[in-house]
């Protein structure tokens, strides 16, 4: 069973890694639930958290030219807040709902992007203040309960319409400060305890790899089809997500 956890365990990882740093986290949430099966989900978090902030660190590195906090700030009350929530949440809420309302939140965008008549709402949405602690919470909330917070940053800075570079730079550096809050609540919880460390120190130059993959990979594809190529997978991930929702 070890070796069958070993390939899973690289794949999962090697796949965070390239979505992290080349495609904003859109395919990075199925290294949980890949690895669950073989080891339990708490056990999955405990284990995946520290590799995440070991990349987080690498890509917020890689983008660093690109970064510009003050996009980054307003987003901040709300994951705090949805981190909070989903604190408080976990082990009493029902997952699936979460994964549902993180998916359909993901369609609504793709909508907006796609079906002229919703077109209009874009610039309007983008710039209205009042939405963007919704997505921060839904965010936390969704990377608390059901790990997959990367969908709502996505949704927020699809909408600001940035060139690729500056969208990857701004949802890396979103989610290297979520994953980082919660090591707090994870902590405290007794989330973080690694019961197989000897997986954590194979998969760490396993991570390196896959954000050095998805960084060289986004260095080099035109800037139409990488967001072409975003929306294919928030389309993905959100389909995965309401899939989830709905037969967990």
């Amino acid at each position: 069973m070890e070796w069958q956890l070993v390939l899973v365990a690289v794949a999962g990882v090697w796949l965070t890694g390239v979505a992290k740093s080349g495609f904003a986290g859109g395919i990075g949430v199925v290294a949980v639930p890949m690895m669950a099966p073989f080891i339990g989900g708490e056990a999955a978090i405990g284990l995946l958290l520290p590799i995440l902030l070991w990349m987080d660190g690498q890509t917020v590195w890689g983008y660093r030219r690109q970064l510009r906090w003050a996009l980054v700030k307003p987003l901040v009350p709300g994951i705090v807040c949805g981190i909070l929530l989903g604190t408080l949440l976990l082990g009493r809420t029902d997952e699936a709902s979460i994964q549902l309302l993180i998916g359909l939140m993901g369609f609504w965008v793709l909508a907006q992007r796609f079906i002229p008549a919703l077109q209009a709402n874009i610039a309007r949405l983008a710039g209205d203040d009042a939405q963007t602690p919704v997505y921060g919470v839904l965010a936390g909330l969704g990377s608390t309960l059901a790990h997959a917070g990367a969908a709502p940053l996505q949704a927020h800075f699809l909408l600001q319409q940035q060139d690729r570079l500056s969208f990857l730079a701004q949802v890396a550096a979103t989610v290297a400060l979520m994953n980082a809050l919660k090591l707090i609540p994870y902590g405290a919880l007794g989330l973080l305890h690694i019961s197989a460390s000897w997986l954590l120190l194979l998969l760490l130059p396993v991570a390196w790899f896959g954000v050095v993959s998805g960084r060289w990979l986004a260095e080099r594809i035109d800037g139409n089809a990488f967001f072409r190529v975003m929306m294919v997978l928030l389309a993905l991930n959100s389909s995965w997500l309401v899939w989830q929702g709905l037969t967990s």
